[in-house]
């Protein structure tokens, strides 16, 4: 590879991002409260280098929540382009693909063994789904309930391009 063609992939490279849908035993989903935006969000973060979305997510899960489980279970893949994000210009990078997992239905004991790390999240709270589009930006909101709708219907992950499903679930 020559460094104009290193370059040149460098520029094209995508941010990766995962996180987990988790509802509680009413259908409430868990979002959480964070230092660093005035949005909510489901918990979740960047992928690491040498580590697959499920494993960012079981990792994201474990620092944000302390919480230890395996999710393997994907509910949707979301495209986010470049101009669908508010961030500066310079700072963008060409686009973001976005993992969410299934974290299943917690039962009381699980949600009692959050432990929230100090600084970054300041809080969690399980939501009617009907309030996201009030809690979470509009993209993050079409993702967690397109996630919802996925797992509901067991149609398998919903494939989505800024948050839009890109072809329709269907039920079994």
């Amino acid at each position: 590879m020559t460094r104009s063609t290193e370059r040149c992939a460098a520029s094209a490279a995508l941010w990766a991002g995962t996180s987990v849908l988790i509802t509680d035993r009413r259908g409430r989903v868990l979002i959480q409260r964070v230092d660093y935006r005035t949005t909510c969000l489901l918990p979740g973060g960047a992928v690491d280098k040498d580590e697959s979305p499920a494993q960012g997510a079981a990792r994201e899960l474990r620092e944000e929540l302390g919480v230890a489980m395996t999710v393997d279970r994907g509910l949707a893949v979301d495209w986010v382009s470049a101009d669908s994000i508010n961030t500066p210009a310079d700072m963008r990078f060409p686009g973001e693909i976005l993992h969410v997992y299934d974290g299943g239905t917690w039962n009381n004991e699980q949600i009692a063994s959050i432990q929230l790390p100090e600084g970054e999240i300041d809080s969690v709270e399980f939501v009617e789904p009907s309030r996201l589009h009030a809690l979470m930006s509009p993209g993050d909101a079409r993702r967690a309930l397109s996630a919802l709708r996925a797992r509901i219907n067991n149609a398998g992950p919903a494939l989505l391009e800024d948050g839009r499903p890109i072809a329709p679930t269907v039920l079994d």
